[in-house]
């Protein structure tokens, strides 16, 4: 896939939307929270660097540094697609 999308869920919060967009042309990282899909769903999308391998390492350190989380616990949650 040429992107990565997913969901989390912070402690007491509902069901969010994360979509990363692969590398690009950009040189840094761009991260865009508090966005609400037509859904009504809110969630983050984030733009990685052309030097930065998008795999689930580099998702998870993204997502903690964007949203202040220290730890995962990893879950089966909704699809992100039928939730977004």
């Amino acid at each position: 896939m040429s992107f990565v999308e997913g969901c989390y869920k912070l402690h007491g919060g509902p069901w969010q939307v994360f979509i990363f967009l692969p590398p690009g042309r950009r040189d840094t990282l761009e991260v865009r929270t508090n966005l609400t899909w037509s859904s009504g769903v809110t969630g983050l999308n984030a733009f990685v660097p052309k030097d930065v391998k998008l795999n689930k390492a580099t998702v998870l350190q993204v997502l903690s540094d964007a949203l202040g989380v220290t730890e995962w616990i990893e879950v089966r949650g909704p699809d992100s697609i039928v939730l977004r």
